[in-house]
């Protein structure tokens, strides 16, 4: 059976794409949706939600980095208007300051490590005291006319109340608020460097607040979008909950976020149309599951609420079955952009065993990797595995005299590198030592763990801030797996596309599949149509070259374009990507095994 080259034009550079190509920044996963603009209309719609109760009480309940002040004083404005002026009870009196044993907990969680901590296990009501939730319970009891109860943790109080909102907030702009010193950690008073905060909503704040917003999803009569703070949108429960699942049974793009690094290249920049102040842009989160939201509605009205509230409602739907019971209902798959086009190389490194992630942080599976390129200079190269020669000493050593004494050395030494070129994979199970080099365009399809990447030598090289960047040698040498040499690695790692169906018109081509990772990579290679099924699992598709395609399933149609990432739920069953630009396509796909 013939079949269309997988190495062919491998090396041509994209060519500018049409205005219709553009990839899209604020994806819209389209439902009907009634969004409420502003606090006047939220105003509007909590009192006649509340119309009946003869003391109604509201609860405003919310995530970490919502900026509660500018929402008490915008929705005590729009009541007054409404001839309201509720009383207003802050949660956060409840909580245990004082209480030792609350420290002890933070410092288990966040450890002595500068980077790495534990996943904390616990719920939200252990970090208030029973008795001071209580005396708020009695005071609301005490209480005449409209009672607004607001903060992370407000339905701990008397539950639901008369209604019940959410006030949300993304991680991306929870963490821009953080580099702003615009916001505090849950539970705390003031807020710190941003590394210290991030590490601290990564280990506590996340788990602990998606457990009670989890919780609370079917029971929410209003959902707050407060990316915003002076103009917050909102949507009724009911409405929230049918939206969730309408998109749940159609393709679904996350609303990807873009990052400046040490090493970040320019190609994201120019062809992404992001802000070109920015120094460069080293990371692109495209599909990272516990930290993308999700934009709801239509091209002209929306909002972004968490990923997170689609996976708890529609974990099935979305993922299937098989897949959400073997991860606990977690999304196991990440897609990610690592730009070093004109910028450097990555830091050498390592991702940790499954057992290491487990004991250590928590983590219920652990960090493999890929990398697909995308694009690459001529000269461009990836690191991957150990020289047949490598002494694990010596390495070690080099790496610790960099470490301690700012001695520099070269990774190539010890680690093998290989010419790189578009449309290359290379697989890098946890344990295996890596890096891009400049020069790539690398898509990393991977699992989703991204954290964990412990540093064995980074060039003696500053952060954007000017810090000197943390390296993680002790963690690396516990991780690396010294089997995985020159000779090993070209053999298991850098695979050879395997055609598993197809003809000239249309192919389906296996490029990654390893015993050693959980995911597995398929190209769809077509010029004009190509049907494909996603049999009772999930699907990742990126479009990595040509213009874009329309995917059909199940009477719905959606778009992606070049670089786009889309998931194609567990439930569509069959699929249809039809070409809509003159030139072939190729589309990767990954899914669990």
């Amino acid at each position: 059976m013939s079949a269309p080259d997988p190495t062919a034009n491998a090396n041509r550079p994209i060519t500018a794409l049409s205005e219709g190509a553009r990839y899209r920044k604020l994806p819209v996963n389209p439902c009907p949706l009634r969004v409420l603009h502003g606090h006047a209309a939220i105003a509007r719609a909590i009192l006649e939600r509340v119309r009946h109760a003869p003391r109604p009480l509201v609860v405003c309940d919310g995530f970490v980095g919502a900026q509660w002040d500018a929402w008490r004083k915008g929705l005590t404005t729009a009541l007054a208007g409404l001839g309201q002026n509720p009383a207003w009870i802050d949660v956060n009196e409840a909580l245990n300051d004082c209480d030792p044993r609350r420290e002890a907990v933070v410092q288990f969680h966040l450890t002595d490590d500068p980077i790495f901590g534990r996943i904390c296990r616990g719920d939200i009501a252990g970090w208030f005291d029973s008795d001071k939730l209580r005396l708020l319970a009695e005071r609301v009891d005490a209480m005449r006319g409209l009672v607004i109860l607001y903060g992370a943790g407000a339905s701990l109080v008397q539950g639901a109340g008369d209604c019940l909102l959410y006030v949300d907030v993304s991680k991306e702009v929870f963490q821009e608020r953080c580099r702003k010193r615009a916001t505090t950690n849950f539970a705390c008073r003031e807020s710190f460097a941003f590394g210290e905060m991030y590490k601290r909503a990564f280990y506590i704040d996340w788990p602990v607040l998606n457990r009670e917003k989890r919780r609370l999803l079917p029971h929410l009569d209003f959902v707050v979008d407060e990316s915003d703070p002076d103009t917050p949108k909102a949507i009724a429960g009911e409405g929230f909950r049918a939206a969730l699942e309408h998109i749940s049974r159609a393709p679904v793009r996350v609303k990807p976020f873009f990052l400046p690094g040490p090493w970040g290249g320019q190609w994201m920049k120019e062809h992404f149309a992001l802000p070109p102040q920015a120094p460069n842009f080293a990371w692109s989160y495209e599909l990272i599951a516990p930290e993308n939201g999700i934009l709801l509605g239509s091209e002209t009205e929306w909002l972004e609420v968490s990923f997170d509230y689609l996976l708890w409602q529609e974990a099935d739907s979305l993922m299937g079955r098989r897949v959400t019971n073997l991860f606990g209902g977690l999304f196991p798959i990440r897609f990610d952009y690592l730009d070093t086009m004109q910028g450097g190389n990555l830091s050498c490194q390592v991702h940790p065993r499954v057992d290491y992630i487990r004991e250590e942080f928590g983590e219920p599976f652990t960090q493999h990797e890929s990398y697909y390129v995308m694009q690459a200079e001529p000269s461009a190269r990836v690191y991957l595995g150990l020289c047949e020669d490598t002494d694990p000493a010596s390495f070690r050593r080099a790496a610790e005299q960099a470490d301690r004494d700012g001695r520099r050395f070269e990774i190539g030494a010890y680690v093998n590198s290989f010419p790189s070129a578009r449309h290359d994979l290379f697989l890098i199970p946890a344990g295996t030592v890596h890096c891009s080099g400049s020069g790539n365009l690398v898509l990393e399809i991977s699992a989703t763990p991204y954290i964990y990447t412990f540093k064995i030598y980074d060039y003696l090289r500053k952060d954007l801030n000017g810090e000197l960047r943390h390296v993680s040698v002790e963690r690396a040498f516990a991780n690396i797996d010294f089997s995985r040499r020159t000779q090993w690695v070209a053999r298991h790692l850098k695979p050879t596309p395997r055609l598993l169906r197809g003809d000239d018109a249309a192919a389906e081509y296996v490029i990654g599949d390893s015993e050693l990772l959980f995911f597995v990579i398929h190209r769809l290679e077509f010029a004009r149509e190509i049907s494909d099924a996603a049999n009772g699992r999930f699907l990742v598709l990126n479009l990595v070259e040509g213009e874009r395609a329309e995917i059909q399933s199940a009477g719905r149609t959606a778009e992606i374009r070049y670089g786009e990432t889309v998931i194609i739920p567990a439930c569509i069953g069959e699929y249809r990507l039809i070409n809509c630009s003159s030139a072939p396509l190729k589309v990767v796909k990954a899914f669990v095994r």
